[in-house]
């Protein structure tokens, strides 16, 4: 398998478990909002710089292991490569990663 299919696998079942298995608390909410404003105000595109950047500077209680910190940082070092970035797979992973965060950042603080 690739990064882009990993990636895409991994939003699409993180989405298709929210509220089940996967629980996202106010970290991942909080990551989800950061992110999906920055994506906003940099004309929709998330860039392995802005994902880098959230992650390295949270300060709401972000857990290194989580499913949502492991995706994002995941989809910052894909990023990095332009070749799987521009391929068809890569932007299918990124349409998948940014529903996903539309749905989390749209969550009300505590969860589901």
């Amino acid at each position: 398998m690739n990064a882009a299919s990993d990636i895409r696998s991994q939003a699409t079942t993180l989405a298709r478990d929210l509220g089940g298995p996967w629980q996202p608390d106010d970290a991942d909410r909080n990551l989800a909002l950061t992110l999906v404003l920055a994506r906003d105000d940099n004309g929709g595109r998330l860039t392995a710089r802005i994902i880098t950047h959230i992650l390295l500077n949270a300060s709401w209680g972000l857990k290194p292991i989580g499913a949502m910190y492991q995706l994002m940082a995941c989809t910052a070092d894909f990023l990095d490569d332009p070749k799987q970035r521009e391929s068809d797979a890569g932007r299918e992973a990124l349409d998948a990663v940014n529903r996903l965060l539309d749905t989390v950042a749209a969550l009300p603080p505590d969860g589901i």
